[in-house]
Parts: C-alpha cells; structure tokens; sequence
C-alpha cells in the first residue's frame, strides 16, 4: 500500500488515480467531522465535496507531503466556516429535544446523540472546531495547532475548556 507521500508525488505529477486514493483513504473521517461540524448531511456533504475541489486544484502547492491530512482537514474547516457564515439560519424550538425524549420509539442512544449535538452546538466555531479535529479527526495537539494556527498548549487548554462547557451542558439535562 502506498504512503500518503507516494501518492501526493504521483497525484501532483497529474495522477488523478492517486488523488483518488488518498481522498478514499479519509473520506469517511472528512465527512464524519463535517457532519459534526455543519450539524446536517446535506451541507457536510457540500462541504466535503467543495474542499476535496479545493484541495485537487491546488495538490501541486502542497510542499509537504506529511501534513497532506491536516492540509485537506483544514480546508475542509476553512469551507465549513464559509458555508455556515453564509448560510440562513434554521431556527429549532427548544421543546425539539424534549419532544424527542418523550417518544417512547426514540432508542435511548438517539437521545444521548442529541444532547452531545445540542452540547457541541453551544460551542463557539473556534471551540467546535477544536474538539472536532480531536474527536472525529483523531488529531493530536500538536496536529490541530498546525491546522488552526496556535500553540499545542492553547490547543490543549481550549480543548479542556470547551470539554468541560459540553461537559456542564449535558449535566444541566
């Protein structure tokens, strides 16, 4: 199997093929944080579909070959950002969650998947952010510092911060 490497050499010589593999290689983890990010399917999947053009134009200005992933995360984020700032706000009573608690055909992990939701909801985008690249991404501190251009140690401590925000939200229910 080839590395990330090989294949973003081969893919910046003209490889579509080899592009194509490296895109197959995170798209289950490019669409899972959008999903998180954007909250709905249909503006991750524009969100991953807009960043994977992004990145296919540009794969010739990559200068190094691994930070590929975080290159393709952070503009994956740069297109989320954008599509949320433009898009129209949808407005959600707040008996939505209650109403969904009460039905009794409601799994009990569906619910438990809304108040986690409804917890990363109350962050701001620089939080979300954060705690995405970390928990969908799988990024490390340092990792996440490149993407979003601060130190591992503020990365860290914003990390917690925001996990105790979510924390104290989910106990409030």
């Amino acid at each position: 199997m080839d590395t990330d490497k090989q294949l973003l050499k081969r893919a910046q010589s003209g490889d579509t093929a080899a592009f194509s593999a490296l895109y197959s290689r995170y798209s289950k983890e490019l669409y899972r944080y959008a999903l998180k990010f954007c909250g709905n399917t249909y503006d991750a999947e524009d969100a991953v579909s807009e960043s994977t053009v992004k990145v296919f134009k540009n794969v010739k200005n990559i200068k190094n070959p691994d930070a590929f992933k975080a290159y393709y995360f952070k503009t994956l984020a740069n297109c989320a950002k954008t599509m949320l700032k433009t898009k129209i706000p949808e407005t959600v009573p707040p008996e939505t969650t209650e109403q969904l608690r009460s039905n009794e055909y409601v799994e009990e992990s569906a619910a438990a998947k809304c108040d986690v939701d409804f917890a990363l909801s109350t962050l701001n985008e620089d939080e979300r952010e954060i705690v995405l690249l970390s928990a969908a991404g799988g990024f490390l501190s340092k990792e996440i510092a490149k993407i979003v251009g601060l130190t591992p140690g503020s990365v860290r401590s914003k990390l917690s911060r925001s996990l105790e925000k979510m924390r104290n939200v989910l106990n409030e229910e």
